[in-house]
């Protein structure tokens, strides 16, 4: 299960992932806490998160055109360092304190864009370099490195947040993201086929028809869509859940982040052990229908350890969900396009911004547990809905 890690530049590129992911983690918890603290508003809350996935609807097929064509560690780096430099602009609007929560949804939809470049170019990336036979334990290891280094950040988070602010949260944020940075720089890069490749236009009208064609595609990427609406829409109330359900500040806002990670390294270590030898169909099916019910037991929930015990299933739930799609994506195609086939997946949570959008529209109209109520019990209806209705889900 450990043997990718004997693969040359495989190591690397995990640990660089692993620094990547501690910055995002802090990152992101610093501005739903500093938006929904200003404002106020939980729609301005969950908008902080929604925005960070529509850029993808564009810029996705062209990062996966992007990564089957310059060297993947490069494209690695260059993503990091844009983020590095975006947490610490972060730090300077919030103190500044002048159009604070524009400027900073406005840099957050800035390091969202680089999402659409870096998940088509590491998902690929670690495939080349483990090897196709080491697909699925491959990408768990790394996802299991993200989601566990992810509770750090959340913890650390919380208490820089509640102990110093948002600002200094931002600048240290900065730091992990500004290093994976400098180690992406340095992954070798595989050889490739020095033949002519057509312009990057024809490249992305190429993945644009590759995932119009093929139905395992077409499948995984609707499922996907559905789950980041209903299901990954979770993460934008938690903010809420914490200040108008549980009654509890940042601290213990980042004991609740904390538990998604937690509960995201072990579901992911799970598929370090089933990801190549289980169905993985049904897997993707029996995580929807789990990840819906818990959505509902977070959302009617007011015991602060049972609300914890929720959000690290789910965290389980969403990370195995990511590392299904991943896997079975990059194995319905031929290796040369994995790149525009991870472009794909990136078009597909795109649609993400509906679900936070929508989501904490409702929970503003209604109330925070009637909105996560709604959105877990659509997609345990789904589940059963997708099994009943694909032989492929049933057989692959």
């Amino acid at each position: 299960m450990l043997a990718s890690f004997r693969a040359p530049g495989f190591l690397r590129v995990w640990f660089g992932a692993v620094l990547f992911a501690l910055g995002v983690w802090m990152e992101r918890l610093a501005v739903g806490w500093f938006v929904l603290d200003v404002t106020g508003s939980v729609f301005l809350a969950a908008l902080s998160l929604g925005i960070r996935s529509i850029p993808n609807l564009i810029l996705g097929p062209v990062g996966g055109a992007v990564s089957d064509r310059l060297p993947r560690g490069r494209v690695l780096a260059v993503t990091a360092l844009v983020r590095a430099v975006a947490a610490a602009l972060m730090a300077l609007v919030v103190l500044i304190d002048a159009a604070t929560v524009p400027l900073l949804l406005a840099l957050v939809f800035v390091t969202a864009a680089t999402l659409a470049f870096h998940n088509t170019s590491l998902q690929p990336l670690q495939a080349e370099l483990a090897g196709p036979e080491r697909l699925g334990t491959a990408i768990s290891l790394t996802s299991l490195g993200q989601r566990s280094i992810g509770a750090a950040g959340a913890l650390g988070g919380g208490v820089l947040i509640g102990s110093l602010g948002p600002a200094p949260t931002f600048l240290v944020a900065a730091v992990p993201l500004a290093f994976a940075a400098l180690v992406f720089a340095r992954v070798p890069a595989p050889p490739r086929s020095s033949e002519t490749r057509p312009h990057l236009a024809r490249d992305v009208l190429d993945g644009l028809r590759l995932l119009a064609r093929t139905p395992a595609i077409r499948l995984l990427l609707g499922m996907m869509i559905v789950i980041e609406i209903l299901g990954f829409s979770f993460a934008s109330l938690l903010p809420a859940v914490a200040e108008r359900v549980l009654d509890v500040g940042p601290e213990r806002l980042g004991v609740l982040t904390a538990a998604v990670s937690v509960g995201a390294m072990f579901g992911t270590a799970l598929l370090v052990v089933t990801a190549d030898r289980l169905p993985r169909g049904l897997m993707l099916v029996a995580v929807f229908a789990t990840f819906g019910v818990l959505v509902v037991v977070l959302g009617n929930s007011e015991l602060f350890w049972l609300s914890v015990a929720a959000t690290a299933g789910i965290g389980a739930s969403a990370a195995m969900v990511d590392a299904l799609e991943w896997i079975m994506l990059q194995a319905s195609v031929h290796d040369e396009v994995r790149g525009r086939a991870l472009g794909g997946w990136n078009f597909a949570i795109g649609w993400g911004w509906l679900g936070p959008l929508g989501i904490g529209a409702l929970a503003d109209a209604t109330s925070v547990p009637q909105a996560l109520t709604l959105s877990g019990t659509l997609l345990v209806v789904f589940a059963f809905f997708a099994l009943a209705a694909s032989r492929t889900l049933r057989e692959r």
